[in-house]
């Protein structure tokens, strides 16, 4: 099968022989297709049955905040899957990073649970690595609580400095398991906090829950604007090439346009930034998960609230798992992130 660098207007053949994708995610992951370039450093390939008439491409892509393995994304054509030129495409867009920085870096790539994704880079050799979970929460499904607590409610820009170590913090202990880089104060605002970014607004919350570390925050909520005329949203959670967008991957999406879009939200817990943050039988955890649902109730009174749960996230993981259980809220989306070999090593 013919296979070659992918070039300026090739994405537009792609998205023409491509089904539509079936989540907003699936959309981003398509904007990997770039032609090869040092900055942002990704490679790609496309093939081809006869000249301009593609079957399927593939791509890595360098993550800045994540540089310890690097974004895979490879899609063929529905009506060519099974014929092996997936794998084909695979290969040879790892031959395509010797030389690079991309060189001997592990790789990373996100699907759709069940999908025909995940069986294929499974069959290539990668294992699962974090869970994520999209959920959407209705405007006033979850009425303030908290006995009057007005006085641990803080609302902040979101450049604050306050807010922008607690996030670097939670960040780096939420992704434990794909480790982020080295990150200063300037690095975190731009990526998440920044109106470039699309960050809103911002609220903290204080608690027993709290560490000594955040001066007692317990809990951190970031919102982002969305045009209403947009068919998918993707939290800048990652600051990446398409908006850390791979093999079907999305920070945090919403579903589809309504008259009134729903919010994005990044919620964080600071207890998960702790060391026994997995430890949940404690009082502790209990308090943690109690004050992230008060500010996410909090922040969900008068508009339906869309927030990403990771497997990395312990009390929200908590939290959401309650809220689904209680028909309160409903999951809009389930990826996988799986890990591979290197691309050399293939």
């Amino acid at each position: 099968m013919p296979i070659r660098e992918l070039n300026d207007g090739d994405d537009l053949r792609l998205n023409e022989v491509f089904a539509d994708a079936t989540t907003p995610a699936g959309h981003m992951a398509r904007s990997l297709f770039r032609p090869s370039s040092d900055s942002p450093l990704i490679r790609s390939v496309i093939a081809e049955v006869v000249p301009d008439v593609p079957v399927g491409a593939a791509a890595i892509a360098e993550s800045p905040l994540h540089p310890y393995r690097a974004w895979v994304h490879v899609e063929v054509a529905a009506e060519e899957q099974g014929h092996g030129q997936g794998r084909e495409l695979f290969e040879a867009v790892c031959a395509e990073t010797r030389g690079t920085a991309l060189e001997g870096l592990d790789l990373r790539a996100r699907v759709q649970a069940g999908s025909a994704g995940e069986g294929f880079a499974q069959a290539l050799g990668f294992t699962p690595l974090t869970t994520t979970r999209v959920i959407k929460v209705p405007a006033g499904a979850l009425p303030p609580a908290g006995g009057g607590r007005a006085e641990d409610l803080e609302i902040v820009a979101t450049g604050s400095v306050k807010l922008t170590k607690a996030f670097l913090a939670w960040y780096t202990a939420v992704n434990r398991d794909d480790a982020v880089g080295p990150l200063t104060i300037g690095q975190v605002n731009n990526a998440f906090l920044s109106e470039a970014a699309g960050a809103h607004g911002a609220a903290l919350l204080n608690g027993a829950a709290g560490t000594a570390e955040a001066g007692g925050l317990s809990a951190f909520a970031v919102s982002y604007a969305r045009e209403a005329d947009e068919t998918a949203g993707v939290l800048p959670s990652a600051g990446e090439p398409g908006a850390e967008a791979a093999a079907g991957d999305g920070t945090a999406v919403v579903d589809h346009v309504d008259e009134e879009p729903p919010t994005e939200l990044i919620l964080g817990s600071m207890f998960e930034t702790r060391d026994d943050a997995a430890d949940v039988t404690g009082e502790e955890f209990a308090a943690a998960v109690a004050d992230a649902e008060l500010l996410l109730a909090r922040l969900s009174v008068d508009a339906d609230v869309v927030i990403e749960v990771t497997s990395g996230m312990p009390v929200v993981s908590a939290l959401a798992d309650r809220l689904l259980e209680a028909g309160t809220a409903t999951e809009l989306y389930r990826y996988e992130t799986l890990s591979g070999p290197p691309s050399d090593a293939n």
